[in-house]
């Protein structure tokens, strides 16, 4: 009796972590067809070999597939990503959000409409080169989980994922370190084995986002430096040149270096001193619930905190804190998330230069069953 193999597809990037994760599938015996998703018109004078998914990576994601002998094939969705990514961004920006374009790319690309297209393919499972894990939690929930490697570990970037998408999902590097993955393409002769990491916004290779979003059309709002009692600093040209935390380009002459602690929709843009960053609390709007069960946490959690763990940015340490729920909101979210729920967050411990606009992310803490796990994430709010 001939047993068919299980059928994969693969998102190949063009990098060595998605390229040895289509490896492993096929050696586990996997039937494994690897994609690439071209989301973007790129400008051929504008190149960097630290951005991802440009012509180049393409090719290299072609050539990893050949080397492997598995089928590879590219997706267009630059009118999916203009949509679900490239709008918000110029959008978020207008309104004086710092947003966060690899989380929309992870949730509404790479886990939405890849396994979209898997499924019309008569294809199940997706997998990815992302260093995180899936676990199923006491609770019957699905959750991404922390990676073994806790520097490369990527489950931040994972909150957006629905119950569907990471039942469906395989992540073969989640148990890896980095140096294993390199090593295991250098054995197996894989041409990206020495390849740099991506590190820029991928439709933004030069890194230079202020230029991206002139080009794009957007007007920039200028304005006034004022400090958090209303005293006037000076002018700028544009709000939208400025995030939370940033302290250099201003161009004030102050006593002690000054930050950004808030940016209005008007264009004014608060300075005030390192002190002045820090906060205990906020609020997340778009919530996505994964491991934690949204019915259980509304009805006993709208005034008891929910001990959890909470990260504000990728590479920042996650903290402990309390959580409750705030309540549901009819105002319009991006995503297709149930809109407007939205959660309080108490911290015990002040973070500096919490962002509007930029993902926070629900951990569960060291008391929990499994440390570690995304229990749900969402946006922070203005």
């Amino acid at each position: 009796m001939i047993i068919e193999k299980q059928k994969i597809l693969v998102a190949m990037s063009g990098g060595v972590d998605s390229a040895v994760s289509a490896l492993i599938l096929k050696n586990e015996n996997y039937s494994v067809t690897g994609v690439n998703l071209r989301v973007f018109e790129y400008d051929t004078g504008c190149k960097s070999d630290r951005s991802c998914c440009s012509p180049e990576d393409i090719q290299d994601a072609r050539i990893s597939a050949s080397a492997m002998d598995i089928p590879f094939y590219v997706l267009k969705m630059e009118e999916e990503f203009k949509k679900r990514v490239i709008d918000r961004f110029k959008d978020d920006y207008s309104k004086a959000r710092t947003p966060n374009p690899c989380v929309d790319c992870n949730t509404f690309i790479k886990f939405g409409a890849l396994l979209e297209k898997a499924s019309a393919l008569g294809i199940d499972r997706i997998a990815t080169g992302h260093y995180a894990k899936t676990i199923q939690l006491e609770n019957g929930r699905w959750s991404v989980a922390d990676g073994a490697d806790q520097i490369k570990n990527q489950s931040y970037y994972l909150y957006g994922l629905s119950q569907e998408a990471i039942q469906s999902t395989v992540f073969p590097l989640g148990n890896m370190q980095k140096s294993e993955v390199r090593k295991i393409a250098k054995l197996n002769g894989l041409p990206v084995a020495e390849k740099k990491e991506s590190q820029e916004i991928c439709f933004i290779p030069d890194n230079d986002y202020r230029n991206f979003l002139k080009k794009e059309g957007v007007l920039f709002t200028p304005g006034v430096f004022k400090t958090s009692d209303g005293k006037i600093l000076g002018e700028h040209s544009g709000k939208e040149q400025f995030t939370i935390g940033q302290r250099r380009g201003m161009g004030i002459a102050f006593s002690e270096p000054l930050y950004v602690l808030a940016i209005e929709e008007n264009g004014d843009v608060i300075l005030g001193t390192e002190k002045e960053t820090y906060k205990n609390g906020f609020k997340i709007e778009q919530v996505n619930f994964q491991g934690l069960d949204p019915e259980f946490f509304k009805k006993d959690h709208r005034q008891i905190l929910y001990p959890c763990k909470i990260q504000i940015r990728y590479r920042s340490k996650p903290v402990n804190a309390g959580i409750r729920y705030a309540g549901h909101s009819s105002k319009i979210a991006w995503n297709g998330f149930e809109e407007g729920d939205s959660i309080l967050v108490t911290m015990n411990e002040p973070v500096s230069s919490v962002t509007p606009g930029q993902s926070a992310v629900i951990y569960s803490d060291e008391n929990s069953e499994h440390p570690g796990a995304v229990l749900a994430g969402g946006i922070i709010s203005r």
